[in-house]
């Protein structure tokens, strides 16, 4: 029996990359302390949907212990099975190597010796890397002495549509995917012996940061690994690829040490030019045929959205953004003050009917609405029009008039270095409006925009939390409209 053991996550952690396994066992203490909210959010919607697959069967048995308390587990699976429980809920098992596993299902095939290893991820498709788990999975469980017949991916299916209650057959997909992971079972077994050898260093293996470092998964430990990012990094430019790669190859992390000849598309050229030189690029003849399109008075509208993986109304699959709030600033003529309308829905029930009622009337008959990301919100109307075909023309109307002030950031017909390589309006806002951020928000983006009006919806917060989060997400919503007021304030400076 080896004495070092290797879980189905650290083996998935390892196979990415070494030296993040050989950190994560032996120094800890590197990991950030607070965990990104979105990561947590994650998890909770998980456990959800792990939940109800155990629904989906009946009669199951859960393996309650601590993650720590491996043999305890390992102890209470074969206790469950003597016992001659069927279906066996977070059942674990170790091989004589050193691979240990949890299952979120083990189910026992008819009256046979049989067994069947399920494994539910809140996806709604079978990625790469999941192969690499339920192999591992397979590996620990064979080696332990089952016999195993199938390896199933349970996942979600987003093509259910919800009607009255929740429907666990219809919201579940079950994928066989035991051929693939067969095929893998040789290379568990390689990796683990190159894992172990490299855990049973007194030091770290010696590899440098690249685009592993977050693919499929951000590694907590790219803050240590990295090296320290100056305000003009070449990451600010570069997505991973080959030009990144050449220029860290090369000891260039600096966008002011690129070389003149080195190869750059059109917009690559602005901002790096715009960064050398220090200065604020435009194109005035872009800009004016921007602003010329537009059509008095103006309409700055933007929505917020949940997108819950258990969808919570009727004519709604999982994942679907459900829109629930909107700022609307409305200008009738250039340089005059706007007034502003909003909607946010704090009742009960369903968001939609209100939503687009408040939103036809808002949004008048003339006149350009001018969003940000332009597929974003023609997006929801198109969806809103499919759930409600009684609105369908009225939204097909607001979206026909839609205009995307995201276009000329995008498109680098206004470019300021601050905006370090992105047209995301909270990178464009400061960089052109400096004394209003989202910083000083108590919800500055729309992911937490959207769990915590979840939370509201679900009910697990206060009353008093309540009131403090729709004040909040009224001040967050409102500041993205204004933002759209004063960018195109901002264009016209430069036409």
């Amino acid at each position: 029996m080896n004495n070092l053991r290797i879980s189905k996550s650290q083996y998935l952690r390892g196979i990415q990359c070494p030296k993040s396994l050989w950190y994560y066992r032996y120094k800890k203490e590197l990991i950030p302390e607070e965990e990104p909210d979105n990561i947590n959010n994650f998890f909770n919607a998980g456990h959800e949907v792990g939940k109800l697959a155990q629904g989906y069967f009946k009669n199951g048995i859960e393996i309650v212990a601590e993650p720590y308390e491996i043999e305890k587990s390992i102890k209470l699976t074969n206790d469950a099975i003597a016992n001659r429980n069927s279906v066996v809920f977070e059942a674990t098992a170790s091989s004589d190597d050193g691979a240990y596993s949890k299952i979120d299902i083990f189910k026992k095939v008819n009256d046979s010796d049989e067994w069947d290893l399920i494994e539910v991820k809140m996806s709604t498709g079978v990625k790469d890397y999941y192969i690499d788990d339920l192999a591992l999975q397979r590996y620990a469980f064979l080696g332990a002495g089952y016999k195993i017949r199938k390896s199933i991916l349970m996942h979600v299916n987003n093509q259910y549509v919800r009607s009255g209650d929740l429907n666990l057959k219809k919201f579940f997909t079950l994928n066989d995917c035991t051929d693939e992971v067969v095929n893998k079972l040789g290379e568990v077994k390689n990796n683990l012996s190159r894992l172990f050898k490299i855990l049973k260093h007194d030091t770290e293996p010696d590899i440098g940061p690249g685009d592993h470092c977050c693919d499929p998964f951000e590694c907590e430990f790219c803050y240590h690994c990295w090296p320290e990012r100056s305000e003009h990094s070449v990451y600010n430019i570069f997505g991973k690829g080959t030009k990144r790669y050449n220029l860290i190859n090369a000891g260039i992390q600096d966008i002011r040490d690129i070389p003149d000849d080195f190869s750059l598309t059109d917009r690559e050229f602005i901002a790096v030019t715009a960064t050398k030189k220090k200065k604020i690029i435009f194109d005035k003849k872009k800009i004016d045929a921007f602003l010329n399109d537009l059509e008095y008075p103006l309409y700055y509208l933007d929505y917020e959205t949940i997108f819950p993986v258990v969808p919570l109304f009727d004519q709604n699959k999982p994942y679907q953004q459900i829109p629930f709030q909107f700022s609307l600033h409305i200008q009738k003529e250039k340089n005059e003050d706007s007034e502003h309308i909003e909607f946010l829905h704090i009742e009960t029930g369903d968001p939609r009917p209100e939503f687009i009622k408040a939103l036809i009337k808002a949004c008048g008959e003339t006149g350009s609405v001018v969003v940000y990301n332009i597929g974003f919100e023609r997006t929801r109307n198109r969806e809103l029009g499919e759930n409600f075909p009684e609105y369908k023309e009225a939204l097909d109307k607001i979206s026909n008039r839609m205009v995307d002030l995201l276009i000329p950031f995008r498109s680098r017909f206004l470019y300021h270095p601050k905006m370090k390589g992105s047209a995301s309006i909270k990178k464009v806002l400061p960089a052109f409006v400096p004394e209003l951020n989202y910083d000083d928000l108590e919800i500055g983006d729309g992911g937490t925009a959207s769990h915590l009006y979840l939370c509201c919806k679900k009910n697990i917060v206060s009353e008093n939390e309540k009131s403090d989060i729709f004040l909040n997400l009224k001040k967050y919503c409102y500041q993205d409209t204004y933002a759209e007021v004063l960018l195109i304030d901002t264009l016209y400076k430069y036409s």
